[in-house]
């Protein structure tokens, strides 16, 4: 009779633990996405003075992490960098790619051309764009002739995946380098770097533009 008592409660026992573990247990199986990692990324290896911000320029524009770096310039309340450290998400892992600097003295902004969204700087004559397609790095790199006379200027105005040339544009004049920089649409002008807080990294999560998706 005692035996007959004890086996019902301790299959209620059982029957509790299963259903209080399980929804952890379920938890820790749920995929990592992007925008979570960088937040634990950003809590745990990149220090609390630093800035940062999440843009859409990855594989099939997937959100990569932009830190800020060199001079920080304050502006009105925000903050702009001309260089930046670049992070991107994938098969569960974040990967440091090429850096985006020394590009010129220009704020990094966003543009966006046939769908496909850059990083972008420069200056009055040379205009560089910078995006990431399949673990690669793509730069876009124009250089305006028009004061080049009798110099040769040919590898200036060229493409390339991860620093090799895949495309030579060869000598541009004035008009076609117009051409070429105008054809990428401003999606934001100067990307607004926000400091490395809690706060800030719980936004993360939250937010859903191109600049910080």
């Amino acid at each position: 009779m005692k035996l007959k008592r004890v086996l019902p409660f301790f299959t209620f026992i059982l029957a509790l633990l299963f259903f209080s573990t399980f929804p952890t247990h379920a938890a820790q199986n749920k995929p990592l996405t992007s925008k979570k990692a960088y937040q634990q990324f950003l809590h745990k290896k990149v220090g609390k003075k630093k800035y940062f911000q999440i843009v859409n320029i990855g594989n099939k524009n997937a959100p990569v992490l932009i830190i800020g770096s060199g001079k920080k310039e304050a502006v009105n309340g925000k903050t702009y960098f001309n260089n930046c450290k670049v992070y991107t998400f994938s098969n569960r892992q974040i990967k440091a790619m090429k850096p985006f600097k020394n590009y010129g003295g220009r704020f990094i902004s966003l543009k966006e051309k046939n769908g496909k969204y850059y990083l972008c700087n420069g200056g009055s004559d040379f205009s560089f764009l910078y995006t990431i397609n399949k673990g690669k790095v793509i730069t876009h790199e124009y250089f305006n002739c028009h004061s080049a006379k009798g110099t040769d200027r040919t590898s200036q105005s060229v493409f390339k995946k991860d620093k090799k040339i895949i495309k030579n544009l060869g000598y541009l004049k004035a008009a076609k380098y117009n051409k070429y920089r105008d054809s990428y649409k401003t999606v934001t002008s100067s990307i607004n770097f926000v400091k490395n807080t809690s706060a800030n990294r719980n936004n993360i999560l939250k937010a859903n533009t191109r600049t910080a998706k």
